[in-house]
């Protein structure tokens, strides 16, 4: 096989080429990547019907939490047990301890009994539950360790399946009932959705992919008793079928999208090496990216209602007229 075949069977598998449901998308891909809410709502509409997208009431079976490789990912509030398995709960020490910000133990159990009573109660955004804290004399410092973006006492409690929070709105919940896989048990399941969802991808795609060691992955891999393909001239793995589809000339990605995390990014087919710096920048983003005629050309971002390219591969005037009427075509899109 080679990269070009490869990549419509790609595309055709990460929901790109054809609609498909909430439901799909999640378990095909484990969630989307959510640090940045308009990336992951264009990742959302980019494999969604703009009637599917439009009616909504898709975002209420969302949560947004920290998932796969402790990133922050959209996945279905129902899979919360796949995703806060027993491997990945965070350990109650954390209430114990004085953490490396000098949280003490004192301060972190008052406002985790203060949030728990109120949630038992009603839902409650972040905003609300500052305001509920801040009647309790609680400090700028305080506030900073309990409401921290990337942890803190929230990311705790999430981690341990006491809250969880909502997908369209910074709204936590109570979970109830919560009983999470095992560790063994869920982590074959995600890694046999990526080898589906995903494949064929090769082992150094799955370690980029996972953040984990190789006996660990191989391990995994054992047991999944996988398929093997070789593309271009290099072994890959896959679960289920492998559709062959048509490339389209021109897709717009959206920033942090499956497609740029499931693959080693100095290894990816789908651009040049020579242009990663564009792609993934040194403090961590994954921008979003247009795809032209077989390759990454150019990343993209939105100014209000207009969409704006910063091409970065050598493309010839009639290329770049052409894709400036694909460009005209998704800021339609993204109005409707």
């Amino acid at each position: 096989m080679n990269h070009d075949t490869w990549k419509g069977i790609i595309l055709q598998k990460q929901g790109l080429l054809a609609p498909q449901s909430v439901q799909q998308i999640c378990q095909n891909l484990n969630g989307l990547q959510a640090q940045f809410q308009p990336y992951v709502h264009v990742g959302f509409r980019n494999r969604m019907t703009a009637e599917d997208f439009h009616e909504g009431s898709w975002q209420e079976e969302l949560t947004r939490q920290w998932s796969i490789r402790r990133t922050v990912h959209a996945y279905l509030k129902s899979e919360i047990p796949l995703y806060i398995h027993e491997g990945r709960m965070a350990s109650t020490d954390y209430l114990q301890t004085v953490g490396r910000d000098d949280f003490s133990p004192q301060t972190k159990q008052k406002y985790h009994r203060l949030i728990l009573e109120a949630l038992e109660q009603a839902p409650m955004t972040r905003e609300e539950l500052k305001i509920l804290c801040r009647a309790e004399k609680m400090t700028q410092e305080e506030e900073k360790q309990v409401f921290n973006a990337w942890g803190g006492l929230f990311r705790y409690m999430v981690e341990r399946g006491e809250v969880y929070q909502e997908y369209g709105a910074k709204r936590f919940h109570l979970l109830t009932d919560f009983q999470p896989l095992s560790r063994e048990k869920a982590e074959l399941e995600i890694a046999r959705r990526y080898f589906s969802g995903f494949g064929p991808v090769s082992l150094a795609d799955a370690r980029y992919y996972f953040k984990e060691n190789k006996s660990t992955v191989l391990n995994w891999m054992k047991q999944l008793d996988l398929k093997t393909i070789e593309v271009a001239g290099e072994e890959r793995f896959y679960l289920g079928k492998l559709e062959e589809a048509e490339v389209p000339d021109c897709l717009f990605i959206a920033g942090f999208d499956q497609l740029l995390l499931g693959y080693e990014k100095k290894a990816n087919p789908f651009f040049d090496p020579k242009h990663i710096r564009q792609i993934y920048t040194l403090t961590g983003i994954v921008k979003p990216v247009v795809f032209y005629k077989g390759r990454l050309v150019a990343t993209w971002r939105r100014d209000k209602d207009r969409i704006e390219l910063a091409i970065f591969e050598n493309l010839t005037n009639r290329e770049l007229k052409e894709l400036e009427r694909y460009r005209r075509v998704y800021e339609e899109r993204l109005k409707t």
